[in-house]
């Protein structure tokens, strides 16, 4: 998916957001706007997906700010908050009529948990809310009949706190090989390894890790070395936004759980912004 006009303004958000959370010093905040806006000036929007647009505006911000990783705390915050709900979430999944399609909508449920498009989040208030819609794409049956013949899979997760979501659905597919791919080194809220453990992910999955074209994280999950890998892989579970963005045009059996989150996204899809989506 390619990136368009609309993504500029949302990535200079993202950019004074991370360097507030890094400084309270507004000259290096205005230092990091200056850079962000340099770089998206140059930059052919319609040849770049966002995530790739993304890693260049938050690397700005780390350089400049001289902090690795400024949504740390926050980062904390949203997998406790997560886990301290996660009982009501088991009790939801044992007490529906369809206790698979109940733990796949927790799992969308769980992607309002995004700072890239900036919205406010209510996790008990979420989950209701989408437990009681329907899916806007729903390839649901499609789904259930490529677990069935699947031995391995690769689920590929997406932001701290989701992924407690995730081990929910993660917990349902059944005596399965599951690779749970996470982002080898800080990008946004998006989780790393050190927050799968921390969640009980390893229970269901083995974790492990793809890139943000920085040495030594891992490969992209868009770069030939790993889509070569995904074909490993009986079906692919790609969870939120940034994944839809980097692999909609992967020749993959991959099937996509998000909630769009923003017009550029709900636009690509065909669906309005707010809609559930297995596709």
């Amino acid at each position: 998916m390619k990136s368009n006009l609309d993504c500029i303004p949302c990535f200079l958000r993202q950019a004074l957001e991370a360097s507030r959370m890094a400084t309270d010093d507004e000259e290096v905040q205005r230092e990091v706007l200056d850079e962000v806006m340099d770089i998206l000036k140059d930059l052919e929007l319609e040849s770049k997906k966002p995530p790739k647009i993304g890693k260049y505006v938050h690397r700005a911000v780390k350089e400049i700010t001289d902090t690795q990783d400024p949504y740390k705390k926050i980062k904390e915050e949203q997998n406790e908050e997560a886990l301290e709900i996660y009982p009501k979430l088991e009790e939801k999944v044992e007490s529906a009529k369809d206790r698979f399609l109940t733990a796949v909508k927790i799992a969308i449920a769980g992607n309002i948990i995004d700072l890239g498009p900036g919205h406010e989040i209510d996790l008990e208030e979420e989950v209701e809310e989408v437990l009681s819609k329907e899916l806007s794409i729903d390839h649901y049956d499609e789904f259930r009949e490529n677990l069935e013949r699947s031995e391995t899979i690769f689920y590929l997760g997406d932001n701290v706190g989701e992924i407690v979501f995730d081990k929910i659905l993660l917990r349902e597919l059944g005596d399965k090989e599951i690779f749970y791919f996470v982002k080898g080194a800080p990008k946004i809220n998006d989780a790393m390894a050190i927050d799968a453990k921390k969640a009980g992910i390893d229970e269901y999955a083995k974790v492990d890790v793809v890139g943000d074209g920085r040495p030594g994280t891992g490969p992209e999950r868009d770069s030939p070395e790993f889509i070569e890998r995904m074909q490993e892989a009986d079906l692919v579970i790609s969870k939120g936004q940034g994944n839809y963005e980097a692999l909609s045009e992967t020749p993959a059996n991959i099937f996509f759980l998000l909630k769009a989150k923003c017009p550029v996204i709900a636009d690509d899809l065909g669906v309005d912004v707010g809609d559930i989506i297995l596709k």
